[in-house]
């Protein structure tokens, strides 16, 4: 619509494949999109959908803040697409910056980006993992009361909660003697410290866009591979329902009184139906094409809410559409199972043959060919060549 050509539209960390698709997003519907990136060759900066482009330095740098400033005033940026480490830099100019930004209250906001703000909000809730919270890394916790999470371990840190502006990470611990050495290590680094016990299940999401207190938009999907196989991030997953964990997702982020998009992430067995949620995404997240793809279109309906237009999306989408992540993240996949002697051969050599079937599937979508814009799958590819190699 021609009003979107009079609201320029920042879109930071085009490198990541879920800015991508907000920058296509946006594009498509008519917003001047201003693509930003610390990366030189980011793919986003490339997008045929960016009106302009950017490079800047990485949000935790000194001269961040001035640089952004002076973007914002020479372009007439008037909203920002937010990612976690753009707003782990600004925090300190966030009511500067918050008519900018199409989220929700600061205090709400950053308490979803903290694992361990989140879970001691959501304490007592049902459908939550084994889960020890460390209020003070100077104590340690005993032996005993990581043993009771199970095993394997979690720990699992964040920015919000790191004593030098470092970024959060989860690392995967065998058991509690593992855990407890990594908790020491990490200590010194982060005031606050999340640990999480095992839980069985394959992974799905639940997403969403509320705002003002009113539910916009909904999509669920559910992880048909992950890097490596035996869990990690999606790299081909298809659109899915599953009322129960829409209900729980949704109980929650009213009871954070949440208010922008999420990504609720959950594991769910099929054998047993019984799912826990593992945490949450206060941004656009890395599988939002397979949203675009199946009509709902998270990006133009956030901007044009923030814009005072909102429309509510319907509430049933597709089932069964398939998008993965092509290169590198299905080679991945499939080499991370290659290499599996625990694997029978012919599972292995079934994984080979797949990739193949898949990339030969008309309604297979792949995260960068997308509709006005496939010279980045191209690119993609080359690159990809080109690291292999």
């Amino acid at each position: 619509m021609s009003w979107r050509r009079n609201h320029p539209v920042m879109v930071v960390e085009a490198q990541t494949t879920g800015a991508l698709a907000v920058i296509r997003s946006l594009g498509r519907a008519g917003y001047p999109v201003h693509a930003v990136s610390h990366q030189v060759g980011a793919l986003g900066l490339l997008s045929r959908f960016a009106s302009a482009h950017a490079v800047a330095p990485h949000a935790s740098e000194p001269g961040y803040l001035d640089w952004l400033r002076r973007y914002v005033d020479a372009h007439g940026i008037e909203a920002i697409v937010p990612s976690e480490s753009f707003l782990l830099g600004i925090r300190a100019a966030f009511a500067e910056l918050a008519h900018l930004l199409p989220t929700g209250n600061e205090e709400v906001l950053y308490a979803g980006m903290s694992k361990y703000d989140l879970f001691s909000q959501l304490a007592g809730a049902p459908h939550l993992p084994p889960t020890l919270l460390l209020a003070d890394t100077r104590v340690l916790p005993s032996l005993h009361a990581l043993e009771r999470l199970g095993a394997p371990l979690y720990v699992k840190s964040d920015g919000t909660h790191a004593t030098a502006g470092e970024a959060g990470h989860v690392y995967a611990c065998a058991d509690a003697d593992a855990a407890l050495l990594r908790i020491q290590k990490l200590a010194p680094r982060f005031r606050k410290l999340l640990v999480q016990g095992h839980v069985n299940g394959r992974g799905v999401g639940a997403f969403f866009l509320r705002w003002k207190g009113e539910l916009l938009a909904e999509f669920m999907h559910r992880r048909l591979h992950e890097v490596p196989h035996t869990g990690g991030v999606s790299s081909l997953r298809e659109s899915w329902f599953h009322p129960a964990i829409r209900e729980d997702a949704l109980d929650k982020l009213r009871a954070m009184r949440w208010g922008g998009v999420a990504m609720m992430e959950y594991r769910w067995d099929p054998e047993t139906e019984r799912f826990h949620f593992l945490e949450m995404n206060g941004r656009f997240w890395g599988s939002l094409h397979l949203a675009l793809q199946s009509g709902v279109d998270f990006p133009r309906l956030l901007l044009d809410a923030f814009f005072g237009r909102s429309e509510r999306a319907p509430a049933d989408f597709p089932l069964g559409v398939r998008c993965r992540h092509t290169f590198p993240m299905e080679v991945q996949y499939v080499w991370s199972r290659l290499k599996d002697a625990q694997l029978p051969v012919r599972a292995r050599a079934w994984s080979a043959l797949e990739f193949f079937l898949l990339g030969a599937d008309p309604r297979v979508y792949s995260d960068l060919s997308f509709a006005g814009d496939r010279g980045l799958w191209v690119e993609g590819l080359r690159r990809f060549a080109a690291e292999f190699l």
